[in-house]
């Protein structure tokens, strides 16, 4: 069972920032931020630099639309500053490009992990087993979550 204290105090941080914008802790919301941390370690860039935008493509329905208010609070893109779109997908993922005509990746959950994660959440676990299934996403490896390509 994965516990709080076995994460970095910083990757915690963000997750609490993270929560604090979207209202609650969750699975898809973490799922979201380690996205973005991909992105951003991927393409060496810094939170919040101006020249990343991203595009998020997935399914705008609770719970998988939280995946956007993760991706915002990790790389500082955001609708609102316009550097974050989303597009309607069946798969879930987000490509991150900086400027025009430089660098860009592209980020996909591994559809087994949202598939165990929609079964889990379709048993309507209590605020707290949600919570902890969020928690036990954030110790997985980037390997076992997402599919990256360049």
């Amino acid at each position: 069972m994965a516990t709080r204290r076995h994460i970095k105090s910083d990757f915690r941080s963000l997750l609490q920032a993270a929560t604090s914008l979207h209202g609650h802790f969750g699975p898809f919301l973490t799922l979201g931020v380690r996205m973005g941390l991909v992105g951003l370690r991927e393409l060496r860039v810094q939170q919040g630099d101006t020249q990343l935008r991203t595009t998020v493509m997935l399914e705008y329905v609770v719970p998988i639309s939280c995946i956007l208010d993760g991706i915002q609070t990790s790389t500082g893109c955001t609708i609102g500053n316009t550097r974050l779109t989303w597009k309607e997908s069946g798969e879930i993922g987000a490509i991150f490009e900086l400027g025009s005509n430089q660098r860009k990746i592209q980020v996909w959950a591994n559809p087994a992990v949202v598939q165990k994660l929609k079964r889990k959440l379709a048993k309507q676990p209590s605020d707290e087993e949600t919570r902890q299934i969020g928690w036990d996403l954030a110790l997985r490896t980037d390997a076992e979550l997402f599919l990256s390509k360049t």
